[in-house]
C-alpha cells in the first residue's frame, strides 16, 4: 500500500462532537450564573442574635394593633390588653428589637424573660400592642 492512501486520524476530534460539548458547557455556565443563591450563603436569624438572646415571631393574629412603622434593629414596647376591657393594659416587654417585619407578623429578637411574658400574655387570652420607642 502506498503511503499516500493510508488514512490518518486527526490530531482534534470532528466538528460533530466539537460543537456538542462547547454548547453543553456554555449552557451550564448561564445557567450557573443565574442559580439562585444557596442557603448557606445567606446570612441565618442565628448569626444575628446577640447573646442570651432569642428570636421569636409574634403573628399578626396576635396583635391588638396594627404595627406603627417599624424598620430592622428599632426598639418597640410590647404592652397587653384584653379584648373588650376598657383602658386596661399591662406593660409586657420593654426595648424589643426587631428583626424584621412581614404581613404575617414580627420577628423580635427577645430575652427569657421578654419571652415568657409574651407568651404567658397571648396564653392568657390577651391581644398584645406594639408601640414604637423613640430613638432620641
Amino acid at each position: 500500500m502506498l503511503p499516500a492512501l493510508r488514512v490518518r486520524r486527526p490530531l482534534l476530534p470532528s466538528r460533530r462532537t466539537l460543537l456538542p460539548v462547547a454548547s453543553v458547557l456554555l449552557a451550564l455556565g448561564g445557567i450557573s450564573a443565574y442559580w439562585p443563591t444557596t442557603v448557606a450563603d445567606s446570612p441565618s436569624v442565628a448569626d444575628e442574635l446577640r447573646p442570651a438572646t432569642w428570636a421569636m415571631t409574634v403573628p399578626s393574629a396576635w396583635l391588638a394593633a396594627p404595627v406603627p412603622p417599624v424598620r430592622r434593629d428599632d426598639a418597640i414596647d410590647i404592652l397587653a390588653m384584653r379584648a373588650g376591657d376598657k383602658g386596661y393594659s399591662i406593660p409586657v416587654a420593654y426595648g424589643v428589637r426587631v428583626l424584621s417585619v412581614g404581613d404575617r407578623g414580627l420577628l423580635l429578637e427577645v430575652d427569657e424573660t421578654d419571652a415568657t411574658a409574651i407568651a404567658t400574655a397571648r396564653g392568657n387570652g390577651f391581644l398584645l400592642v406594639p408601640l414604637l420607642r423613640s430613638t432620641r
